[in-house]
Parts: C-alpha cells; sequence; structure tokens
C-alpha cells in the first residue's frame, strides 16, 4: 500500500514519527530505508485504526487516542520487524570473516591491503582480503583455523584470500597443521608458480625470483604446478622445485637442515602448566626436528609423571627446554639428530 504524509489524519503522523524515534535501530538506517520503514509502518497503522462513522468528532477523537498506542506498537512490531530488519539489515555492510589471529611476532610487521599501512599487535585479528608484509628482521606467526599455525620469515608479503586460503608474493612461511591427521581439504597455499595444500604436515613454501621452493619437514604435501600439469606429492625429506616454465625438481632436506632455524624465533606460544614433561618433549622435538629418545624406561615413566608448572612464553623450543629440565631429575642431550632423555647424574656428597 502505497501512502503519503497526507494521508494520515491530524496528530497521527506526530505519533508516528515519536513511535519510530523510540523502535529506531541504534545506527541510523539511510534516508530512503527509514521513509520506507515509515510508509509500512503507517499503512499497518490506517489498517489497524478504521474509522466509527456513528461516534460524533470528539468521541472519535477520544476513540483514536485510546487505541492509538496499541494498535500503533502492534504496526510496528510488524512492519518494523519486516522492513527493518529485512531491509535495512540486508543492506547493510557485512564485515570480512576472520581468517587469522596474530598470535607472535619478531620485529616489524605490518597489516593493510595495498595501502593504508599499519603496524600490528599479537592477538590481533586479519580478515579476508587483508595482506600482511614483514621487514627484514620482521617475523610473525599467526593462528587459522582447526589448529594450523602459519609463520613468516623476513621480507615476506602475504594475502588472506580466503578462510583457508593464502597468497604467497614473495617470501616464505611455513605451516603447520598440528600433529593430528588434516580434516577437510586443507590450507592451501598459493604463488605465482603453483599452489601446496598440506595432507598433515609440516612445511616451508619459498618464493624466488625464479622458482618456488616446497620443503616438507613431517608428514606430506600436494604441490599443483600453475600450468595445469598433474599434482606433485612429496614426503618428509623432500623438496620440490618448481621453476618458471613449470619444469620440476626434487631434491633432499633433512629435519635439521639450517633452513629450519628461523622458524624458532616465532614459535607460536606452548602452555606447559599442568602439562606432563614427556608432552613437552615431543613438542620440542616437533619445533626443532628431533627424535625423542629416552635410555631407560625409568626416565620415560619420570617424564611421563612429571607435572610442569609456570610460563615459557618467549623463549625459543631450546631455551624452554634448557629452562624446563633445569627443574627435573632428568637431564639431556643432543646426537645425530635425537633429544635423549636420562636420568641425572648425582654427585657424590663430599666431606
Amino acid at each position: 500500500m502505497n501512502m503519503n504524509q497526507q494521508d494520515l489524519r491530524p496528530g497521527e503522523e506526530e505519533a508516528l514519527q515519536g513511535l519510530l524515534r523510540e523502535m529506531a535501530p541504534e545506527a541510523e538506517p539511510a534516508p530512503d530505508v527509514r521513509e520506507r520503514i515509515r510508509l509500512a509502518v503507517a499503512a499497518e497503522w490506517r489498517a489497524a485504526v478504521t474509522p466509527v462513522p456513528a461516534l460524533s468528532s470528539a468521541a472519535s477523537a477520544r476513540a483514536a487516542r485510546r487505541w492509538q498506542r496499541p494498535a500503533m506498537a502492534l504496526a510496528a512490531s510488524l512492519a518494523v520487524a519486516a522492513v527493518a530488519l529485512g531491509i535495512y539489515q540486508s543492506n547493510a555492510p557485512t564485515a570480512p570473516p576472520v581468517a587469522a589471529t596474530l598470535v607472535r611476532l619478531s620485529g616489524p610487521v605490518e597489516a593493510g591491503i595495498d595501502s593504508g599501512w599499519q603496524p600490528v599487535n599479537p592477538g590481533q585479528a586479519i580478515a579476508v582480503g587483508q595482506k600482511l608484509v614483514t621487514g627484514p628482521r620482521g617475523k610473525a606467526a599467526l593462528a587459522l583455523r582447526r589448529g594450523v599455525t602459519l609463520r613468516l620469515d623476513a621480507n615476506t608479503r602475504i594475502a588472506l584470500a580466503g578462510i583457508d586460503r593464502v597468497v604467497v608474493e614473495r617470501g616464505a612461511v611455513y605451516l603447520d597443521s598440528g600433529d593430528r591427521p588434516a580434516a577437510g581439504p586443507g590450507v592451501r597455499i598459493e604463488t605465482a608458480f603453483g599452489s601446496t595444500r598440506h595432507l598433515g604436515t609440516q612445511y616451508e613454501v619459498r618464493v624466488l625470483p625464479a622458482e618456488m621452493q616446497v620443503s616438507v619437514r613431517e608428514g606430506r604435501v600436494e604441490t599443483a604446478p600453475d600450468i595445469g600439469q598433474a599434482p606433485v606429492v612429496a614426503q618428509a625429506g623432500e623438496q620440490v622445485v618448481i621453476g618458471t616454465g613449470g619444469n620440476v625438481a626434487r631434491r633432499a632436506v633433512d629435519r635439521r637442515d639450517p633452513r629450519w632455524n628461523w622458524i624458532a624465533d616465532v614459535t607460536p606460544p606452548y602452555a606447559i602448566e599442568d602439562r606432563r614433561l614427556a608432552e613437552f618433549l615431543a613438542w620440542v622435538c616437533r619445533e626443532t626436528g628431533r627424535e625423542l629418545t629416552f635410555t631407560t624406561p625409568g626416565a620415560e615413566a619420570a617424564a611421563q609423571s612429571i607435572i610442569l608448572r609456570g610460563s615459557v612464553a618467549g623463549l625459543s623450543p631450546d631455551e624452554a627446554l634448557a629452562a624446563v629440565m633445569a627443574t627435573t631429575n632428568l637431564t639431556y642431550k643432543e646426537e645425530d639428530g635425537r633429544l635423549i632423555v636420562q636420568p641425572a647424574v648425582r654427585q657424590a656428597a663430599t666431606r
């Protein structure tokens, strides 16, 4: 029903505007949307309050006043719900979804959308569509969905193109899907050379001017060159190199290769409070590429029984290892890529 201000009787337009002010949403709608709301409420009001010909003008006025508020409230409950929520909210812009949260920083890191770059802080949410850039000494760690973490090396620029889609424009990223099998399709890392998705793993994607290097530390990845070639599956200990012409080469890469050292600068926080020492040691080994070994069953039993307290926030895995082990009756050493844990040797008392 179309209706303008002249269709309302004296005093009704003022009552209508007053009710709209009372029931308006916190955010003021656009003028055209507000007018559509007013017309809808007015239409409901005229349908609810019908004239009574048998009454005198004075009686009719009293009747209108008596029924005005309840009828107008009924009209508003229908029209404002249908129009304000249906039209106004559907026209209101929606914020892009959050793709990641910054969990650790080292050095200068900024976020933006090709312009308006601003420094970021730990705990800050990064929405789909935003980009992150690290400086020559900057690194960052992001928490994605389903327990996946992504670390950015220095001189890296990425775009969070979707909830599970990251575009690496330059530099290097390290993805850790956790110690559980991948759930769903997994995060896709895209570059000018092709795309990579994890199959439950730890791996690095490094974009150089003439090639992309995909180095797998744990698990498997699937890499698809950007020229329609069949996907390539790489296993732990392998590096797949894709050049500008789409040529694919494979190389060996060790779990303890120095190329992994940079990730320790932005290791995501690990909460040790109420964790067993054995869990902590397993985490250290995943972070550093070592194999965990106990020299005796007693040492392993002790690691399972010791409950940790405190915090290792801000420490690298090796720094955290030294700090935690100093509080236990166990000691450790590194040998041939293994972290060997054994009972501490007690010094004999001297007289």
